[in-house]
C-alpha cells in the first residue's frame, strides 16, 4: 500500500490509488545474502472485517533449494499502537511476533529473514 493505504490497482474496492511514482511492488536480488528495497512506508489498510491492519509490506521469498516460495510480512516496530490492533499479528503467539518487525535505522528499517532456526521468520500458508 502507499502511505495513504491505497493500492495502484483498479481492483482496490476503494478506488485505484495514484500516489506519484509509487508502483506497489519491488524486486531485489540477494547475491550477497542481503537485500534492499527503496519504497514509501505504507499506510494502514482495511482488514475486511471493519477494522484496520497495521502498516506492513507483503513479501515472497524465492531461493535456490526451496521447492516453493515462502510468504511473510514486514511490520514496523515503531507502529506499536497499530501493531497491537492488527488481527494478523494478534493471531500469532506473542513470542513469534518480533520475527515480523523491522527496526528503524538511520536511513530506513532493517528486517532479517531467517528460513530456519530459533529466530525463524513467521511464514504464512497462502
Amino acid at each position: 500500500a502507499d502511505p495513504d493505504g491505497g493500492f495502484p490497482s483498479p481492483e482496490d474496492p476503494r478506488g485505484q490509488a495514484a500516489y506519484p511514482g509509487f508502483r506497489g511492488y519491488a524486486r531485489a536480488q540477494t547475491l550477497t545474502g542481503e537485500f534492499g528495497v527503496f519504497t514509501l512506508k505504507p499506510g494502514r489498510v482495511p482488514d475486511g472485517e471493519g477494522g484496520w491492519q497495521a502498516p506492513h509490506v507483503d513479501v515472497s521469498v524465492f531461493a535456490r533449494g526451496l521447492l516453493d516460495r515462502v510468504v511473510t510480512r514486514i511490520y514496523f516496530a515503531d507502529e506499536a499502537d497499530a501493531n497491537a490492533a492488527d488481527p494478523v499479528l494478534q493471531a500469532l503467539p506473542e513470542d513469534r511476533r518480533q520475527t515480523l518487525l523491522a527496526t528503524p535505522t538511520g536511513d530506513g528499517y532493517r528486517f532479517d529473514v531467517h528460513l530456519q532456526g530459533e529466530q525463524e521468520t513467521v511464514f504464512f500458508a497462502v
